[in-house]
């Protein structure tokens, strides 16, 4: 029996449907950034003591971060030569860059930085005073995340107090929670904390609503020769339209470059409304 054009193309199609392939279903929109957090020990000094910030360099570089929270950030100080470290740092990486003065040092300031390798929407300086203390800054961008359309992600380097008392950290914890209460976008806390997980000042934190990262392994990251202190973190606290997520968490295990070791974090970034 002969068939017709039209059934024979039908019976045709049948023959190949099982081999065409099977698409998945619609996944989140989604995207993840890796996150270095780093104290540079008075401007850029290795374990040594000696100045090599062509070896941070290399050590960030390696990493291959999107965003970088750097502490203890010399800002044209005659110990660094007048040298422009954050823009130095961020030439190195390919990266555009935030300062947060803490104070004036050495014929030049002394605080914090971040970079980033997205486009830095905005930026600011939030001062952490502490009475009798040391002065200390962190310093905040938010970025677009482009394959996240139209999510932006705030990143703030933040360096808290190293007193033996904790009084002056609970201080710093409390200023930054207030600074951050009215931000809408998804936060990334990174930093030297200089306290520990279950600490009052992580409390405060976490009471506010910050998650921290956990590293995979030993989570010690000071002092960077023999480490035994956990002090160095990576926090997340979600934004109203936009999840964050810790995709995996580590200590960098370099012992030359700094006083302390990297800290490094992928952050998985979600729009809530495709969960």
């Amino acid at each position: 029996m002969r068939l017709s054009r039209r059934r024979f193309c039908f019976h045709l199609l049948l023959l190949f449907l099982p081999s065409l392939p099977v698409l998945p279903a619609e996944e989140p929109v989604k995207a993840e950034l890796d996150i270095v957090s780093f104290n540079l020990r008075n401007g850029g000094r290795r374990f040594d003591g000696q100045y090599d910030h062509a070896l941070q360099h290399r050590v960030i570089g390696a990493l291959k971060p999107d965003l970088v929270a750097l502490q203890e950030v010399d800002r044209r100080t005659s110990r660094v030569q007048g040298l422009d470290v954050p823009a130095d740092f961020a030439k190195a990486q390919g990266m555009t860059f935030a300062y947060g003065a803490a104070m004036s040092f050495a014929g030049g300031e002394y605080g914090t930085a971040a970079l980033s390798r997205l486009p830095i929407a905005s930026s600011r300086t939030i001062a952490l005073p502490v009475k009798g203390g040391e002065p200390r800054a962190a310093t905040l961008i938010t970025v677009a995340v482009p394959t996240v359309s139209p999510a932006e992600v705030t990143l703030v380097s933040v360096h808290f107090d190293s007193g033996a008392d904790d009084a002056a950290r609970r201080e710093n914890a409390r200023v930054l929670i207030a600074a951050l209460k009215e931000t809408t976008t998804p936060v990334i806390l990174a930093g030297d904390f200089n306290d520990r997980p279950g600490s009052t000042t992580l409390t405060l934190l976490a009471e506010a609503g910050f998650r921290r990262c956990v590293p995979e392994g030993d989570a010690s990251s000071y002092p960077a020769d023999e480490p035994r202190l956990v002090i160095d973190h990576v926090l997340l606290r979600d934004g109203a339209d936009v999840r964050l997520e810790d995709a995996g968490t580590k200590v960098v295990p370099n012992a030359e470059a700094s006083d302390h070791r990297p800290l490094q974090s992928r952050v998985r970034v979600r729009m809530k409304t495709q969960e």
